[in-house]
């Protein structure tokens, strides 16, 4: 690269510094501070639109990069921050770098308003981890992080072959959601760690949870759903945190 392209990169990250947006993280209950959406990274991912159900996970991956990448607080570890986080942050970047109204078919969406949603929200508890148990089995479950969610992504990706059909992806995705949320199952006098453990073997152990005890935990995530669906709709209209927010 020459001294001129060095010269004007610098000016660049120097002129991004400047321009850089405080975006309210709902994990932390502070604004934190993160550089401006380069063409860059928008175009990765517009190069990256989802051609199957799990085109979300990619998705997901190269924005949760992009969180690590332009967050200016060093002494944070956004690996911490969760779907919440992740979800106020591309709406932020969304309203920068595009526009705050999001034109659907037949009508406009303000998503400034899904942001204030979200940062007016108590979300004290629903980001405890909770304990659940029948018999005798039980789990600690909580939101999963981001790194927690980027592992297991990486994982499912892999395990999907390019030629997988529609349903063979989305029931790894259902088995996968269940999985995320689950951090450590006991069993009488024995407890393990999911998160610590080899991809494959927590999901063997999840694929063998009794079907009633699964019910438990699917009710436990449905309730952290339904929050995501009653922040990010407005008047009637669901907004997704999707690659198509940037088309």
């Amino acid at each position: 690269m020459s001294e001129e392209s060095k010269n004007i990169l610098s000016k660049l990250k120097e002129l991004n510094k400047k321009k850089s947006l405080s975006i309210f993280i709902p994990t932390l209950g502070k604004k934190v501070k993160f550089l401006p959406f380069t063409l860059k990274q928008q175009k990765e991912i517009l190069s990256k639109m989802p051609q199957d159900a799990g085109g979300l996970l990619v998705f997901n991956n190269i924005f949760n990069k992009i969180i690590t990448d332009n967050c200016e607080d060093e002494s944070l570890n956004v690996s911490n921050l969760n779907l919440f986080d992740r979800i106020v942050i591309i709406l932020s970047y969304r309203v920068s770098t595009i526009g705050n109204i999001l034109e659907g078919e037949n009508d406009k969406t303000n998503l400034n308003e899904v942001i204030k949603n979200i940062t007016e929200y108590d979300f004290s508890s629903i980001f405890k981890e909770e304990t659940l148990s029948l018999k005798d089995i039980a789990a600690n479950l909580s939101i999963p992080s981001l790194k927690y969610d980027e592992e297991v992504n990486i994982q499912i990706s892999k395990k999907l072959s390019k030629n997988a059909s529609t349903q063979e992806i989305v029931s790894e995705l259902f088995t996968s959601e269940i999985l995320k949320y689950i951090k450590t199952v006991t069993i009488e006098d024995v407890t393990v760690n999911l998160l610590n453990m080899n991809y494959y073997d927590k999901l063997e152990i999840v694929e063998n949870l009794p079907g009633n005890f699964v019910k438990k935990v699917l009710k436990y995530i449905e309730k952290i759903k339904n929050v995501e669906t009653e922040l990010t709709t407005v008047n009637g209209v669901k907004v997704e945190a999707s690659n198509e927010l940037f088309s």
